[in-house]
């Protein structure tokens, strides 16, 4: 339940179930963005029950953009509506590279290995 009342109350509340569906970050999860996220959500929504009348719903307007933006991203409404195409995500001047950037990736996550990775 939020502390906050009507459309400000709403909005926090929506605020907060995107913020929880924000994935964390497997190989820095002392960097995590969404504890960030869920510190600048706090101080926006104290601040903004400080304000009334027209610079609230200024403020309001902002927040709710902010929100779909979020909202779109956790979604991953863009990943699906702009596809890579092959040229960029397997390029002929390094054929492989991402798909072995990856595959590091997984395997540091796996064996929970904080040093730098390599692609070979």
């Amino acid at each position: 339940m939020s502390r906050f009342a009507g459309t400000l109350g709403e909005l926090h509340t929506a605020y907060q179930r995107v913020v929880g569906l924000w994935p964390t970050d497997k190989l820095r999860p002392t960097h995590c963005y969404k504890s960030m996220l869920k510190q600048q959500m706090n101080k926006k929504f104290d601040r903004l029950s400080t304000l009334n009348g027209a610079q609230l719903n200024s403020e309001i307007a902002l927040v709710k953009k902010e929100l779909k933006a979020l909202n779109n991203l956790v979604s991953s409404k863009y990943k699906s509506q702009y596809k890579v195409s092959e040229a960029i995500s397997d390029p002929v001047s390094h054929r492989g590279y991402y798909t072995k950037l990856v595959d590091s990736i997984d395997k540091a996550i796996k064996s929970d290995q904080k040093t730098s990775l390599r692609v070979d």
